[in-house]
């Protein structure tokens, strides 16, 4: 019987996710995977994305859920890749990093890199910031970065999606951050 051949990860792609650590230059008081991020991500597009009502329609959210759960899959080789490193490798390469680094893990398994209805990576880049946030605020020990994400997610969200800023705020306080300072960076 010859296999068939399936567009996407590869089931060893996506066993190795579970053991990709992320957060590993910052104080963690419990380890994350990627693969715990991309659940996370993929939960909270859709999440975000109901909010859009008829927006988020069947392919809308179907794309959401694929991006969510794709988009840090070409890491599994290397390990998660800090936002500081991307930032200095951005600077000084002639196309952003994640892109690069996607565009060659997909050529190895044959396909180009996915291409995803703009709403839904919208979404999932909104969902990809407040993961961050929401767990580096639960689990992060630096104070400093843990305030730092909680105006990132402000901020992506303004830029991105600003019609879902209350919900982004309201998943921040479900996440423990007090209320006076999502108010603050939502100011």
């Amino acid at each position: 019987m010859t296999p068939l051949t399936i567009p996407g990860p590869t089931f060893e792609d996506i066993f190795n996710l579970g053991h990709v650590s992320r957060w590993h230059t910052k104080p963690m008081a419990v380890p994350q995977t990627l693969a715990d991020h991309e659940g996370k991500v993929a939960l909270l597009a859709d999440r975000l994305g109901r909010h859009l009502g008829d927006r988020y329609d069947d392919a809308v959210a179907y794309d959401t859920l694929m991006w969510a759960l794709d988009h840090d899959m070409p890491e599994n080789p290397h390990g998660d890749v800090p936002n500081p490193a991307k930032r200095w490798l951005n600077a000084r390469l002639p196309r952003p990093y994640d892109e690069m680094v996607a565009e060659d893990w997909w050529a190895e398994r044959g396909q180009a890199v996915p291409e995803y209805h703009p709403l839904a990576v919208a979404l999932g880049r909104v969902a990809d910031v407040l993961e961050a946030a929401g767990r580096y605020w639960i689990y992060g020990l630096d104070q400093q970065l843990r305030q730092d994400m909680i105006f990132e997610a402000i901020t992506t969200t303004r830029l991105l999606l600003p019609e879902l800023l209350h919900v982004v705020m309201e998943a921040l306080e479900a996440a423990g951050v007090p209320k006076a300072l999502v108010a603050e960076a939502a100011a």
